[in-house]
């Protein structure tokens, strides 16, 4: 707030005083006519669009897309140059969102709501996720994830993760797509497989005998592929990338067996992949953009 005073004396004997005042608040809002005018203060970012329930193939039926997150300096996503495939975007705060794992991403998932059954993965052999890396950074990454979820899993404590594929300049060239295949055969749950750690997942999800054995209260010991509700990918960095943004390209996700859950090509659509607001998503993070 500023304000000043402007006294002049007119004749000897008569003082007339002069005042102006002028508000320039952060808020947006100016001051009274006379003086020095104020600036107009930066307007509210729009709050985030909650993300709907989506299925797959018998999973259920498509939810609606979240709408996108509201920011005040949200970096402007690259040009897509790739059609028949949609486009992850995630802004990167300068502090990062989750302190202790010191990263910041956000959740682009399938989902099977709880009215229906929730995605079988026990006969899958593997789901790979074609990406193309529009901005490259070693700091920045993609993961897939599965999750449990409600009604099988009210812990959320069902959940597995690949380890992070770094976007660097290497790995990623400009205009190459790159298959992330993840070994779902190996996970335990349904039919069994082997120790989900050994296949180089951030989370033991211990051996295939006593994986996904139900606790009480509505909650699985570990994950369990057979009750599957998300099957997902994050899209984030570390915290040493600092202030940024990253953006992929998805061109299709591929699965080799027989499943409730089936490939998808986004050839006319993102169909059922929704970004989940909800969920460790930084602001200005949008819904997949079909191109």
């Amino acid at each position: 707030m500023r304000s000043f005073l402007t006294y002049g004396f007119i004749s000897l004997v008569g003082v007339a005083a002069l005042y102006a005042c002028g508000d320039d608040s952060g808020d947006g809002t100016t001051g009274p006519q006379g003086g020095s005018g104020g600036s107009a203060g930066a307007g509210t970012g729009g709050s985030a669009g909650s993300a709907g329930s989506a299925g797959n193939g018998a999973g259920g039926t498509a939810g609606s897309t979240g709408g996108s997150a509201g920011g005040g300096n949200v970096p402007t996503p690259p040009a897509s140059n790739c059609t028949g495939c949609v486009q992850l975007s995630t802004p990167i705060p300068a502090t990062p969102l989750d302190a202790t794992n010191m990263l910041s991403q956000a959740t682009y998932a399938f989902s099977a709501p709880a009215t229906a059954a929730p995605f079988d993965l026990s006969n899958v052999n593997t789901i790979t996720w074609r990406v193309q890396a529009l901005t490259t950074n070693a700091n920045y990454y993609v993961k897939p994830f599965f999750q449990n979820r409600p009604p099988e899993d009210s812990s959320y404590k069902g959940d597995y993760a690949e380890t992070a594929v770094a976007l660097t300049p290497a790995a990623f060239a400009p205009g190459a797509w790159v298959d992330i295949a993840v070994n779902v055969a190996a996970l335990p749950g349904g039919s069994g497989g082997a120790d989900a750690g050994a296949d180089g997942g951030s989370v033991d999800a211990g051996d295939a005998g006593d994986a996904g054995a139900a606790a009480p209260g509505g909650a699985l010991a570990a994950y369990d592929k057979s009750k599957t509700r998300y099957v997902g990918l994050y899209v984030g960095a570390l915290a040493a990338a600092g202030a940024g943004l990253v953006s992929v390209e998805v061109d299709s996700v591929t699965v080799v067996g027989a499943s409730n859950f089936t490939t998808v090509d986004f050839a006319q659509n993102p169909g059922n992949f929704v970004i989940d607001t909800g969920y460790q998503s930084p602001v200005g993070a949008v819904a997949p953009a079909f191109h």
